[in-house]
Protein backbone atom coordinates (compact mmCIF):
# COMPACT_ATOMS: atom_id res chain seq x y z
CA UNK A 1 0.00 0.00 0.00
CA UNK A 2 1.00 3.49 -0.89
CA UNK A 3 2.52 4.98 2.16
CA UNK A 4 1.53 8.39 1.70
CA UNK A 5 -2.18 7.93 1.86
CA UNK A 6 -3.39 4.96 3.46
CA UNK A 7 -6.71 5.14 1.37
CA UNK A 8 -5.36 4.62 -1.63
CA UNK A 9 -4.82 1.59 -3.45
CA UNK A 10 -1.56 0.22 -6.18
CA UNK A 11 -2.34 -0.44 -9.89
CA UNK A 12 -0.90 -3.47 -8.82
CA UNK A 13 -3.99 -4.14 -6.06
CA UNK A 14 -6.51 -3.03 -8.48
CA UNK A 15 -5.20 -5.35 -11.53
CA UNK A 16 -5.44 -8.32 -8.54
CA UNK A 17 -9.00 -7.09 -8.07
CA UNK A 18 -9.87 -7.02 -11.61
CA UNK A 19 -8.55 -10.75 -11.09
CA UNK A 20 -11.27 -11.79 -8.58
CA UNK A 21 -8.42 -11.97 -6.22
CA UNK A 22 -10.58 -12.20 -2.92
CA UNK A 23 -7.03 -11.09 -0.47
CA UNK A 24 -6.81 -8.01 -2.80
CA UNK A 25 -10.84 -7.60 -2.75
CA UNK A 26 -10.66 -7.61 1.13
CA UNK A 27 -7.52 -5.38 1.51
CA UNK A 28 -9.93 -2.26 -0.60
CA UNK A 29 -13.15 -3.01 1.68
CA UNK A 30 -11.11 -2.96 4.87
CA UNK A 31 -9.70 0.20 3.95
CA UNK A 32 -12.57 1.68 2.25
CA UNK A 33 -15.19 0.20 4.64
CA UNK A 34 -15.59 2.58 7.65
CA UNK A 35 -14.31 5.95 5.46
CA UNK A 36 -17.19 5.28 2.75
CA UNK A 37 -19.99 4.40 6.01
CA UNK A 38 -19.08 7.86 7.97
CA UNK A 39 -19.48 9.76 4.36
CA UNK A 40 -22.84 7.59 3.46
CA UNK A 41 -23.93 8.99 7.27
CA UNK A 42 -23.89 12.63 5.86
CA UNK A 43 -26.40 12.13 3.48
CA UNK A 44 -28.46 8.85 5.27
CA UNK A 45 -28.32 9.52 8.76
CA UNK A 46 -28.88 6.29 9.23
CA UNK A 47 -26.40 3.36 10.18
CA UNK A 48 -28.17 0.61 8.72
CA UNK A 49 -28.96 2.32 5.57
CA UNK A 50 -25.40 3.21 5.06
CA UNK A 51 -24.61 -0.32 5.72
CA UNK A 52 -26.49 -1.07 2.88
CA UNK A 53 -25.29 1.28 0.53
CA UNK A 54 -21.89 0.99 1.38
CA UNK A 55 -22.35 -2.85 1.22
CA UNK A 56 -24.09 -2.45 -2.28
CA UNK A 57 -21.03 -0.28 -3.85
CA UNK A 58 -18.44 -3.11 -3.01
CA UNK A 59 -21.22 -6.18 -4.39
CA UNK A 60 -21.37 -4.02 -8.02
CA UNK A 61 -17.41 -3.36 -7.68
CA UNK A 62 -16.79 -7.01 -7.27
CA UNK A 63 -19.16 -8.21 -9.86
CA UNK A 64 -17.68 -5.62 -11.98
CA UNK A 65 -14.26 -5.92 -11.51
CA UNK A 66 -13.32 -6.63 -14.74
CA UNK A 67 -14.36 -2.90 -15.70
CA UNK A 68 -12.38 -1.35 -13.45
CA UNK A 69 -9.93 0.99 -14.64
CA UNK A 70 -6.64 0.87 -12.81
CA UNK A 71 -5.68 4.10 -14.30
CA UNK A 72 -8.71 5.36 -11.87
CA UNK A 73 -8.10 6.78 -8.54
CA UNK A 74 -10.09 4.24 -6.60
CA UNK A 75 -11.11 6.63 -3.68
CA UNK A 76 -12.57 8.61 -6.58
CA UNK A 77 -14.58 5.86 -7.33
CA UNK A 78 -15.88 4.87 -4.18
CA UNK A 79 -16.54 7.93 -2.59
CA UNK A 80 -18.73 9.22 -5.91
CA UNK A 81 -20.45 5.93 -6.08
CA UNK A 82 -21.47 5.92 -2.42
CA UNK A 83 -22.44 9.18 -3.16
CA UNK A 84 -24.56 8.86 -5.61
CA UNK A 85 -25.84 5.33 -4.39
CA UNK A 86 -27.22 7.40 -1.37
CA UNK A 87 -28.76 10.18 -3.43
CA UNK A 88 -30.80 7.28 -5.21
CA UNK A 89 -31.45 5.76 -1.66
CA UNK A 90 -33.08 9.45 -0.53
CA UNK A 91 -34.50 9.69 -4.10
CA UNK A 92 -36.46 6.71 -3.63
CA UNK A 93 -37.16 7.15 0.04
CA UNK A 94 -39.19 10.50 -1.42
CA UNK A 95 -41.13 8.81 -3.66
CA UNK A 96 -41.84 5.92 -1.04
CA UNK A 97 -43.08 8.57 1.63
CA UNK A 98 -45.07 10.74 -1.35
CA UNK A 99 -46.92 7.51 -2.38
CA UNK A 100 -47.57 6.10 1.18
CA UNK A 101 -49.10 9.58 1.80
CA UNK A 102 -50.78 9.91 -1.02
CA UNK A 103 -52.20 6.04 -0.24
CA UNK A 104 -53.28 7.39 3.23
CA UNK A 105 -54.84 10.24 1.48
CA UNK A 106 -56.71 8.22 -0.96
CA UNK A 107 -57.84 5.28 1.86
CA UNK A 108 -59.42 7.63 3.68
CA UNK A 109 -61.19 9.04 1.22
CA UNK A 110 -62.44 5.75 -0.16
CA UNK A 111 -63.26 4.79 3.69
CA UNK A 112 -65.31 8.39 4.24
CA UNK A 113 -66.97 7.13 1.17
CA UNK A 114 -67.93 3.81 2.02
CA UNK A 115 -69.05 5.43 5.39
CA UNK A 116 -71.39 7.44 3.72
CA UNK A 117 -72.67 4.81 1.82
CA UNK A 118 -73.14 2.55 4.74
CA UNK A 119 -74.96 5.54 6.55
CA UNK A 120 -77.49 6.12 3.93
CA UNK A 121 -78.24 2.53 3.47
CA UNK A 122 -78.68 2.35 7.11
CA UNK A 123 -80.65 5.18 7.36
CA UNK A 124 -82.83 3.96 4.42
CA UNK A 125 -83.41 0.61 6.48
CA UNK A 126 -84.09 2.29 9.08
CA UNK A 127 -86.70 4.39 7.55
CA UNK A 128 -88.45 1.17 5.70
CA UNK A 129 -88.41 -0.41 9.68
CA UNK A 130 -90.00 2.96 10.61
CA UNK A 131 -92.68 3.09 8.08
CA UNK A 132 -93.88 -0.57 8.75
CA UNK A 133 -94.75 1.29 12.43
CA UNK A 134 -99.14 1.48 13.46
CA UNK A 135 -99.52 4.79 12.33
CA UNK A 136 -99.82 6.68 15.69
CA UNK A 137 -96.90 4.65 17.38
CA UNK A 138 -95.05 5.92 13.95
CA UNK A 139 -95.93 9.59 14.66
CA UNK A 140 -95.15 9.34 18.37
CA UNK A 141 -92.03 8.01 17.45
CA UNK A 142 -90.85 10.14 14.98
CA UNK A 143 -92.27 13.77 17.28
CA UNK A 144 -90.21 12.11 19.84
CA UNK A 145 -86.62 11.46 17.57
CA UNK A 146 -86.83 13.36 15.31
CA UNK A 147 -88.45 16.52 16.23
CA UNK A 148 -87.31 16.24 19.71
CA UNK A 149 -90.47 16.46 21.48
CA UNK A 150 -90.68 15.75 25.24
CA UNK A 151 -93.03 12.81 26.04
CA UNK A 152 -95.31 15.09 27.57
CA UNK A 153 -95.31 17.70 24.94
CA UNK A 154 -96.49 14.98 22.44
CA UNK A 155 -99.48 14.56 24.84
CA UNK A 156 -100.50 17.41 24.40
CA UNK A 157 -100.16 17.70 20.52
CA UNK A 158 -101.60 14.57 19.83
CA UNK A 159 -104.27 15.21 23.05
CA UNK A 160 -103.79 12.15 24.58
CA UNK A 161 -102.04 11.42 28.11
CA UNK A 162 -98.53 11.07 28.67
CA UNK A 163 -98.80 7.06 29.70
CA UNK A 164 -100.21 6.75 26.01
CA UNK A 165 -97.35 8.05 24.58
CA UNK A 166 -94.66 5.70 26.52
CA UNK A 167 -96.91 2.73 25.96
CA UNK A 168 -96.67 3.58 21.62
CA UNK A 169 -92.95 4.55 22.59
CA UNK A 170 -92.23 1.19 23.95
CA UNK A 171 -94.06 -0.61 21.76
CA UNK A 172 -92.33 1.15 18.56
CA UNK A 173 -88.88 0.34 20.16
CA UNK A 174 -89.50 -2.61 20.93
CA UNK A 175 -90.61 -3.15 17.22
CA UNK A 176 -87.44 -1.54 15.89
CA UNK A 177 -84.95 -3.11 17.96
CA UNK A 178 -84.45 -6.40 16.26
CA UNK A 179 -84.52 -4.70 13.04
CA UNK A 180 -81.61 -2.24 14.01
CA UNK A 181 -79.79 -5.07 15.54
CA UNK A 182 -79.96 -7.40 12.50
CA UNK A 183 -78.76 -4.37 10.19
CA UNK A 184 -75.98 -3.31 12.91
CA UNK A 185 -74.52 -6.57 12.26
CA UNK A 186 -74.10 -6.27 8.73
CA UNK A 187 -72.18 -2.93 9.16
Amino acid sequence: MNTNNALELTDFQIEKIRNKDVDAFEILFKTFYKPLLQFAYRYLNDVDMCKDVVQEVFYKIWENSKNLDSAKNIKSYLFTAVRNQCLKKIQKLNIEREYASSYVILHDDIRHIEDHIHAKELEKQINDVIDKLPEKGKMIFCLSRFDKLTYAEIAKVLDISVKTVETHMSRALKAIQPALVKLLEKI
